[in-house]
């Protein structure tokens, strides 16, 4: 099917019979970034916070199909069995690897990946210091051009993940200068800064052509806003700017103090 039959499908089938939320429009940025900004990029795929399987269905059937997509949950069995069917009903199977642990008590020493990660997804608890732990840990397995989304941001019951993503963010082990650099309906997507300007151009571009390339059935209005010390790609803003307009901002330089 063609990814509009794709995103129907994904609203009509998996939305009703998969427990969770997996808004549309984060349904096309992660498509964007999985086919599109990384398709040459070599490297595995990680989901931390499975739950029954709703975004780590779609990540699966994005991802290419060599790469492994390693999915880490604390399950009662009862979920981690409806989760693995899921997966197996809606999803493409091939090449997980389930690891039932805790991550925030992970520690290095041991060989926790056969490749370095192009993408990893954290949607595992939502507390400041679990995220914040995810992001000092797992970012340490990143490729150079890898990409961290993470789930639930601004969203106001969770406010411990918009405060961990600052704090890492600032923080002076963040040798790599990770920053958010777009946001969706409810995830936030990070990378190193000196890849902030590529990603932002790419993902706005990809956005634009999936409109009418793609056949999107719904509007996908994009804009900036400062943010530290970049200016975030908003994938679904109030105001829909033009593209070149939103391109030639995108490089310009928030006014700090």
């Amino acid at each position: 099917m063609n990814f509009k039959e794709y995103l129907t499908w994904y609203r009509d089938v998996v939305d009703k019979e998969v427990e969770g939320w997996f808004y549309p429009i984060d349904v096309v940025v992660m498509y964007g970034i999985l086919k599109e900004l990384q398709k040459d990029i070599p490297g595995d795929i990680c989901e931390i916070g499975v739950a029954y399987g709703k975004s780590a269905i779609a990540i699966s059937n994005f991802k290419e199909r060599n790469d492994k997509l390693y999915l880490y949950d604390i399950f009662p069995d009862e979920v981690y069995k409806k989760s693995l069917e899921n997966i197996k009903k809606f999803g493409t199977p091939e090449n997980l690897i389930w690891r039932i642990q805790d991550t925030t008590e992970l520690k290095h020493g041991i060989k926790f990946f056969d490749r370095p990660l192009r993408f990893l997804h954290i949607d595992g608890c939502h507390e400041h210091s679990a995220v914040l732990g995810d992001l000092q840990f797992f970012s340490q397995y990143m490729v150079d051009r890898g990409i961290i989304v993470l789930d639930d941001f601004n969203d106001y019951e969770y406010p411990g993940v918009n405060s961990a993503a600052i704090e890492f963010s600032l923080a002076k082990y963040n040798e790599k200068n990770w920053r958010v650099f777009a946001i969706g309906d409810n995830k936030a997507y990070m990378c190193q800064k000196k890849y902030v300007f590529t990603y932002q151009s790419l993902l706005a571009m990809f956005m634009k052509e999936a409109q009418k390339k793609l056949e999107v059935p719904f509007p996908l209005p994009l804009g900036l806003r400062e943010m530290m010390d970049i200016n975030v790609l908003m994938c679904d803003s109030r105001e829909d700017w033009d593209l070149n307009k939103l391109i030639e901002k995108i490089y310009d330089k928030p006014r700090i103090g």
